[in-house]
């Protein structure tokens, strides 16, 4: 794929648009070092400064990195742009479709890689998430988010602890646009108690049984909020 001129009028992202195009066209394949700054500003037919930032940009998603005193080359031709834009698109309830996929595997993978390290600290947030659903400690949904991201955490797979981090932090916030702040209680005491206990004990399967029994408690809790709020709605435009 050859370069188009672009103009000194456009902005930042329609760069970003034109790199993505010769890295997912294979013209830069992976391993490869992209044209310098200066030669795909003269290219482009924008500024040094906008292709700069343009640059930047995918290096921070990964799909270039820069070699300090030989260039910048190309780690990825796939770019994270389209997940990231359905993700933000997405319905609270593909959210916690999504939750339920990462939390029945992620328990499993825990049970089977846990350490004592990871235990010790599962049974104390454990035991901050039990005292605040009884009102004492503070904040219930930060507590639970806590004790779910060191059950991932034990998984020991990076990949899926940064996963899960944005995707609970979608999931909270998707929550508190509808009014569900308080949804997480639905789930119990009981359930949690018995993922930390599979988990201790090295139970793969008890532990993905766990926690598919307490995203289902949330995902039915959501279900009833839904319908409230769908009717509440209806009520006001009659």
């Amino acid at each position: 794929m050859t370069l188009r001129h672009i103009g000194k009028q456009r902005t930042v992202h329609e760069v970003i648009a034109r790199l993505h195009d010769e890295l997912e066209s294979g013209s830069w394949p992976v391993g490869s070092r992209i044209p310098s700054e200066g030669e795909l500003a003269s290219r482009l037919g924008v500024s040094r400064p906008t292709v700069r930032e343009a640059v930047s940009a995918l290096v921070h998603t990964g799909m270039l990195a820069p070699q300090r005193g030989k260039g910048t080359y190309v780690c990825s031709t796939c770019s994270p742009a389209p997940m990231l834009r359905e993700i933000e698109l997405a319905g609270i309830r593909d959210m916690f479709e999504v939750q339920l996929c990462f939390d029945v595997q992620v328990a499993r993978f825990a049970a089977q890689r846990r350490t004592e390290r990871d235990l010790a600290r599962l049974w104390q947030l454990l035991r901050e998430r039990r005292r605040a659903a009884a009102g004492e400690g503070g904040d219930f949904a930060r507590r639970d988010a806590s004790m779910h991201l060191a059950v991932v955490g034990a998984a020991h797979n990076a990949a899926l602890t940064e996963s899960y981090r944005f995707f609970v932090g979608r999931i909270q916030h998707s929550l508190d646009l509808i009014g569900g702040q308080d949804l997480q209680p639905a789930c119990g005491a009981e359930p949690h108690e018995t993922l930390v206990q599979a988990i201790a004990d090295g139970h793969p399967e008890d532990a993905s049984a766990a926690a598919r029994q307490i995203v289902r408690a949330s995902w039915d809790a959501l279900d009833g909020l839904l319908v409230r709020r769908n009717a509440r709605r209806t009520v006001r435009q009659r």
